[in-house]
């Protein structure tokens, strides 16, 4: 067998080893995937993570609220406090100044808004 024969039978041979491996990789034939919902939700999580805070003022007539809060991760916003709009008027129901809360705020269209909130 000459050189370039045999460079080429190896290189072959190298390209069919890695397709294989390749579509072993791919293959989630006899993998368990009925955790994939979880990890679907734990992203939608990250997404939702919650910001502890105090209730400084509460307008609901107007769907504000105010909060002393630690910083907001997704926001990237240092503790302060400060006004919020509230996704839904009704979040604010049973809640009152001073109550410790954990809440979730987003910035959609420039508007800091709560869009979930709990006592805790």
């Amino acid at each position: 067998m000459n050189y370039k024969t045999l460079t080429l039978t190896l290189l072959l041979g190298l390209a069919t080893h890695t397709n294989l491996q390749a579509e072993e990789m791919m293959s989630h034939e006899g993998h368990d995937m009925s955790q994939m919902g979880d990890m679907q939700q734990m992203e939608g999580m990250k997404e939702g993570v919650m910001t502890k805070g105090i209730i400084t003022r509460l307008d609901e007539a107007n769907g504000k609220v105010g909060i002393k809060h630690e910083a907001i991760a997704n926001l990237k916003m240092p503790p302060m406090t400060m006004v919020f709009r509230v996704a839904d008027p009704a979040l604010l129901k049973d809640l009152k100044v001073g109550d410790a809360v954990r809440f979730h705020a987003e910035n959609p269209a420039g508007k800091l808004t709560v869009t979930a909130i709990q006592r805790g």
